[in-house]
């Protein structure tokens, strides 16, 4: 049976993560993670021009291994050393990658969407009508820019943040709005890049500033023994209406506690506790704007 799990590649092609302290795994690592998803029933991986050489690291999977997953990629306008052609460009990905097609391609942040996409739409259209691209997304940091691309009816895909903290009280009218429209919903920041395996007792300005939210999570782990992942994992997987929940792996350890994670049963008593966390400053939530 196919996994709502995506596995994310972010880790693979960049030193990424406020609880990364190991950096890049070598591609010995990496395949057995990927070996381990594909047989697994992990189908799909996320990845981004953005995102180092995370295109090559899969691409050379594929090609050693012959498995092939569906991948996700998205357009980066800062990449100015890729082909400016759209058609061009995603063709250069999919030799890369060493596949026949994307299952989706987006634009990396609202600013790229805004500013391209009407010039690629036509391109974009005719790659989707051609099969290779089989969606057109965007990939999106809060819902101020949401009713903008929701109106346009070629847009297939959102990718939102969706987590213990960014939760059902602030995302809920947006997924009830783009399942009306049919659009596929993948969420991310599962555990808000590594925040909430931090100490409470870190300097790091982000755990300071979420101290006490951070706390009451871990309260709740102690009261209804559970551990983060098994928490923030089935919080996702409870929501119906997210199509598929992208988790960032940096070992092969990590991806069998998150696939046994998954299997947690939420209870209705523990998921109500939850949604009393409610943080007003909606920016701390945002990885891009810690820096």
């Amino acid at each position: 049976m196919k996994s709502k799990l995506i596995l994310g590649t972010v880790q693979f092609g960049l030193n990424y993560g406020i609880n990364n302290n190991k950096g890049k795994p070598n591609f010995n690592e990496v395949k057995s993670i990927f070996d381990y998803a594909y047989n697994n029933n992990i189908n799909f991986l996320d990845t981004a021009e953005a995102y180092g050489n995370s295109h090559e690291i899969i691409g050379n999977y594929h090609e050693a291994s012959g498995n092939k997953f569906h991948v996700i990629s998205k357009y980066c306008s800062a990449r100015l050393d890729l082909p400016k052609n759209i058609s061009d460009r995603i063709n250069h990905h999919l030799k890369i990658l060493n596949v026949n097609n994307l299952y989706c391609y987006m634009f990396h942040n609202y600013d790229d969407f805004k500013n391209y996409f009407n010039l690629f739409k036509l391109e974009l259209l005719e790659l989707k009508n051609k099969g290779i691209v089989k969606k057109i997304g965007v990939s999106l940091h809060s819902n101020h820019n949401i009713n903008d691309v929701l109106e346009n009816k070629e847009i297939d895909l959102i990718q939102l943040p969706y987590n213990l903290l960014d939760n059902k009280s602030k995302r809920e009218k947006i997924f009830l709005k783009a399942k009306e429209k049919g659009v596929e919903i993948h969420t991310r920041s599962t555990f808000l890049q590594g925040l909430f395996f931090k100490d409470l007792n870190d300097k790091n300005r982000i755990v300071q500033q979420l101290k006490a939210e951070l706390g009451w999570l871990k309260n709740l782990l102690l009261e209804y023994n559970c551990s983060i992942e098994q928490l923030a994992i089935s919080y996702c997987f409870m929501n119906k209406k997210i199509d598929n929940i992208i988790l960032g792996i940096d070992s092969l350890d990590h991806l069998n506690i998150n696939l046994q994670a998954a299997k947690f049963n939420l209870t209705n008593e523990l998921l109500e506790k939850i949604h009393e966390i409610k943080i007003s400053n909606v920016n701390i939530l945002n990885p891009s704007l810690w820096n």
